[in-house]
């Protein structure tokens, strides 16, 4: 997320949604759930770049935009390993729910996803559902406390 469709992105979902296709006209129920990365240390990245960088209001930015957030982050972290440091405390304020953390990083999925959407009507590609790797976060924190019980 937060970054242009490149072709192995989408070899994925045209391979799945051929799947999807074919098996529904099979007479199989099918369910298309697109798996997305949003989550992990390139939010703090970019979280960093717009808060440094950002030269207009999130809710005016497109996905280029975040391209060349997160292109520039990247430069400029050559330069300055500090920034690295930045962005991984700014994935942990993240993890810990922070406010300012959260509201950007979910600006930063709704650009992502209206951006895919498009892509994906104009290939006549459909899922049913999106589902993020942060939907697994509170499964995950479930799991680490079953088995920290059982030691």
């Amino acid at each position: 997320m937060a970054k242009h469709l490149a072709v192995h992105h989408l070899r994925s979902a045209l391979i799945g949604n051929a799947l999807y296709n074919i098996y529904g006209n099979l007479g199989y129920k099918c369910i298309g759930i697109n798996h997305l990365g949003d989550w992990g240390t390139q939010f703090g990245q970019l979280i960093v770049a717009y808060r440094k960088w950002g030269e207009k209001d999130l809710e005016q930015h497109t996905i280029t935009d975040l391209n060349k957030l997160y292109v520039t982050f990247h430069r400029e972290a050559e330069k300055d390993n500090h920034l690295e440091d930045e962005a991984r405390e700014w994935f942990k304020k993240l993890e810990a729910g922070d406010a300012e953390a959260m509201e950007l990083w979910e600006r930063f999925k709704d650009i992502s996803l209206k951006e895919f959407q498009r892509i994906y009507k104009m290939l006549g590609i459909h899922f049913d559902a999106f589902v993020g790797e942060s939907f697994y976060n509170t499964w995950l924190r479930i799991q680490y406390r079953g088995l920290r019980r059982k030691g």
